[in-house]
């Protein structure tokens, strides 16, 4: 079922409300008058007693449900004008003049009874929807939810403790007199190769190029 901002706007409504429900008529007319129409057949002839029942009667009753469908959208529309707003309490009320209106040449009190069933029938099935709503809507969110779906969240900020002095959270050494003895000199050259800077600069270093090998006497 649709919900209220999801209907067309008050002058286009009408003509949905009338289409659907001649739709709603005519295709619910012919299921049951085709039915109607093949039991009471004589006997062979019930695809042709079918088919003269649903022409004969299957319009009739969709011309109804249009005639139904057209009062209610004008009510509804007036309603919803006068109070300017949308909600369940419009279909109500258009349900219950409509019901009125049909009903008028048969007395004030057809007219009445009338009112009262069609004004109940539109409560009933305005609640129904209301209640399909609600059970189909999704459930909020617990705090528990919000905890797990921001530890799962990759693109989280840092916490305290990642940022803690124990640097095991942005892959630093640990404090203390071990921790700089650990680190290698940036600007070491021969740790590259495992050799100190004194073998480097003494020329200790060996450099090969081109299948031949040579002393670097003087470092750089």
């Amino acid at each position: 079922m649709p919900g209220m901002a999801d209907r067309e706007p008050c002058p286009w409504r009408i003509i949905e409300d009338v289409g659907g429900a001649f739709a709603m008529g005519a295709v619910g007319g012919s299921i049951y008058h085709g039915v109607r129409g093949a039991w009471t057949a004589p006997s062979g002839a019930g695809l042709r007693g079918a088919t003269s029942a649903v022409k004969a009667r299957a319009p009739v009753l969709g011309g109804n449900f249009a005639v139904w469908g057209l009062c209610f959208a004008c009510c509804d529309c007036t309603f919803t004008a006068v109070r300017r707003k949308e909600d369940p309490w419009n279909a109500i009320a258009s349900g219950f003049a409509t019901g009125g209106i049909l009903a008028a040449r048969a007395g004030p009190k057809a007219a009445m009874s009338s009112a009262v069933i069609g004004g109940t029938l539109l409560a009933l099935i305005e609640g129904l929807g209301i209640m399909i709503t609600k059970y189909a809507a999704p459930a909020l969110p617990s705090p528990e939810d919000y905890a797990a779906s921001q530890a799962a969240d990759p693109t989280a900020p840092p916490t305290q403790a990642g940022l803690g002095g124990g640097g095991g959270g942005l892959g630093l050494p640990p404090r203390g007199g071990g921790g700089e003895a650990a680190r290698p000199d940036p600007l070491s050259l021969g740790s590259v190769r495992g050799e100190s800077n004194d073998d480097f600069l003494a020329g200790g270093t060996t450099f090969s190029g081109g299948g031949e090998e040579e002393s670097g006497g003087g470092g750089l």
